[in-house]
């Protein structure tokens, strides 16, 4: 009851600020309630998350700053907002409700969490290559896939599986991990890339990868291992919100309860198939071994091809890297090349709520350039937030299948790739490579109702006793290839204005504010080409200017899939720190 009370105040509270906005005079600034009279019943703790949650709409709404409009267009945009908010704010009273008394997961403590499994990178950093420097690249990849993917007990990822679990039925691809090492021959140690056909993969997965390779990486000198997934929305889910929804809520919070009160280790339901997940740790070890145990000397070359064409970019402010970026490794011994290629093109041709498993194009570039050239073939995602694929340019027959359509999608990507003209530049024998951890906060309360359920497997630390607020630990990563080239190493969705630079002002914004930062350009600076690896060493969700994350209503997905509206300033300020630590 003093939940139901909770919320109709808070509801009372949000209409009462609103119409006090549009009635003040136009040059004045509204400004919160300072003060409010807690009624019988209600206790300060369940008035404290009410509060929190007012101030946090009032100011999204922009009506901490709001002035009066300059045009009826102006009026009608803030109005529209405001209503949404009012619905959004209804929506996540209720889930901060509904988060507070749920049985929940024991959420670790962020004061005392310490990842054992993490790798800082290289302690020196060299503007030069090192004198007598060579580059030396090795390859290895496996097929994931057991054998028991149409059991009815592999759920396929890409949207949620509700009200019936989305279990794969058919199998048009494998799923493959595929990864390389590199080591510059300046003995700082060498640098593992692994990307898994997958829909996502957290820290806590990467951290149990690793440790299965701690070892290996000590008598290696590795130092760093990194993975990432190809974001595949029709490969067998590996992140865990892909499960059945229904089983989960009603099965999840008793598991809880046994767990956190009497010590019981009772398995959590989830997306994931726990067999399936232990081949890949598997398979993934095997193939960062044979990468390492494979490398060779040779050189390595960067060429770029623009796409633009075959991109459509679905949301503003419309910022895309639209090459598909090639570092192409040539062995001194004559064996096999290597092309890492990255690519801000979403993998979602055949849908987000298929049920048949396929790579999706990434699958059939592999075919072209392993029959054309003959090389080994990785590709890393890119900056892709709201980037998907346009088929328009290739004038398909409107019969044509989904498998069909990614096939010719695929092997025109490839084919443009090999038959580019754009010359290659020699990339000279550098890396540097440096990483850090850092803390994104949960905002959103319906990815939070997910962690507290289980359904989600990222490193998830509480800020408080009762678990009210939480953050994810997770890590950014610097990557130099040569004198000019730059990489940075984003562990989820990333707009591509954050990257590149080209957020919204206030006047244009969906929160009226600017987003007061660099763009990782302007902070690597502008001597260095930036080219971005997302999705890399964990699964944070979309990573959004902070003045850009919109209502639920907005006819946009992203906000329900993202950790909140800090991802985007928590990323570019850990980015930031982590800059300046290095040079």
């Amino acid at each position: 009851m003093k939940k139901i009370i909770s919320l109709i105040l808070s509801v009372v509270m949000v209409f009462s600020v609103g119409t006090a906005a549009f009635a003040a005079p136009a040059d004045a600034e509204v400004e919160a309630p300072e003060t409010v009279v807690i009624p019988d019943g209600i206790n300060e703790a369940d008035l404290g998350f009410i509060m929190d949650e007012f101030a946090f709409w009032f100011g999204t709404l922009g009506l901490d700053s709001m002035k009066f409009p300059s045009s009826a267009e102006q009026f009608g945009d803030m109005c529209l907002k405001f209503l949404y908010g009012i619905v959004d704010l209804v929506i996540d009273v209720v889930l901060k409700a509904i988060n507070s008394i749920i049985p929940s997961v024991d959420f670790a403590d962020k004061d005392t969490y310490v990842n054992d499994q993490f790798y800082a990178g290289m302690d020196e950093y060299l503007e030069t290559p090192a004198q007598g420097a060579v580059w030396s690249l090795g390859y290895g990849s496996g097929s994931i896939q057991t054998g028991n993917e149409l059991d009815g007990k592999h759920y396929v990822g890409g949207s949620l599986s509700f009200p019936d679990p989305k279990s794969a039925t058919a199998i048009y691809d494998d799923q493959r991990v595929r990864c390389v090492a590199l080591n510059d021959g300046s003995g700082r140690g060498t640098v593992v890339i692994a990307v898994v056909d997958g829909f996502g993969i957290s820290n806590t997965d990467v951290a149990g990868i690793r440790a299965q390779l701690e070892d290996f990486a000590k008598a290696n000198n590795i130092v760093g291992i990194n993975i990432s997934v190809l974001h595949q929305h029709s490969c067998v889910d590996t992140f865990g919100m892909n499960g059945d929804l229904l089983k989960m809520v009603f099965t999840n919070p008793a598991a809880n309860i046994a767990n956190n009160l009497f010590g019981a280790d009772v398995k959590l339901l989830d997306g994931r198939n726990p067999e399936f997940m232990e081949n890949l740790y598997n398979v993934t070890e095997d193939a960062i071994e044979q990468a390492v145990n494979s490398m060779t000397e040779g050189k390595m070359y960067y060429s770029s091809t623009d796409v633009e064409d075959l991109i459509r970019e679905k949301r503003d402010p419309y910022v895309v890297d639209s090459d598909l970026h090639r570092f192409r490794f040539v062995p001194f011994d004559g064996s096999k090349e290597t092309w890492i290629v990255n690519s801000s093109i979403h993998c979602v041709g055949n849908g987000a709520a298929g049920t048949e498993i396929t790579g999706d194009y990434p699958y059939y570039m592999e075919q072209v350039i392993n029959e054309r050239e003959n090389a080994n073939f990785m590709m890393v995602l890119g900056a892709e937030l709201a980037l998907s694929s346009d088929y328009s340019p290739l004038e398909l027959p409107e019969e044509t299948s989904s498998i069909d359509g990614i096939n010719a999608y695929g092997t025109e990507l490839a084919n443009r790739l090999i038959e580019d003209s754009t010359p290659e530049v020699e990339v000279a024998p550098l890396l540097n490579y440096k990483m850090a951890q850092y803390y994104v906060p949960v905002t959103n309360q319906i990815l939070l109702f997910a962690g507290k359920l289980g359904a989600i497997s990222n490193t998830v630390v509480g800020l408080d006793a009762s678990d009210r607020e939480a953050e994810i630990l997770t890590e950014i990563g610097y990557l130099e290839l040569g004198t000019d080239l730059a990489v940075v190493l984003v562990p989820g969705e990333l707009e591509a204005a954050i990257a590149f630079g080209g957020c919204l002002d206030a006047e244009n914004s969906w929160t009226y504010e600017d987003f007061d930062y660099p763009s990782m350009q302007e902070v690597v600076g502008e001597d260095k080409k930036l080219i971005v690896f997302g999705l890399m060493n964990d699964q944070v969700g979309y990573i959004l200017p902070d003045n850009e994350f919109k209502s639920l209503l907005a006819g946009e997905n992203e906000e329900i899939v993202a950790s909140g509206n800090k991802a985007g300033s928590s990323t570019i300020e850990a980015f930031i720190s982590l800059m300046d630590e290095i040079k």
